[in-house]
């Protein structure tokens, strides 16, 4: 990965932390690694634990930022979130994977799209 779209991810990432607080979301880690995967950000709106994905483009020209996530990203993500219920002993918990996508635009404009129970444990 070029250190530009490192800072271009980081960037998302933060946009998306902002905004999930604002909505009432409550940032329990951020950037869960294992060796196979990682989860941009876990947290808990009202009682359900929330794997998020997020999405950041700085234009739409070859797709939407939700397009852009395949089945084997799914499964990564599903993975990694199995892992981590594990660890945490969080076996009964409710759950949900939310995707969170940002368009920056020129300047400092951006949209920001949730799609909330964006997809199923894989």
């Amino acid at each position: 990965m070029t250190k530009e779209r490192q800072k271009l991810g980081r960037e998302g990432e933060e946009l998306a932390r902002r905004f999930l607080l604002s909505k009432g979301y409550k940032i329990v880690k951020r950037n869960f690694r294992t060796p196979f995967g990682e989860i941009d950000i876990i947290a808990y709106q009202k009682k359900v634990l929330v794997f998020i994905e997020v999405r950041t483009k700085t234009s739409s020209n070859f797709g939407a930022p939700e397009e852009s996530i395949s089945l084997n990203k799914k499964k990564k993500i599903s993975k990694v979130a199995s892992f981590y219920l594990k660890a945490k002993r969080l076996n009964e918990i409710d759950c949900r994977f939310d995707v969170v996508c940002i368009t920056l635009d020129k300047g400092n404009s951006y949209t920001i799209k949730l799609f909330k129970d964006a997809f199923q444990l894989c």
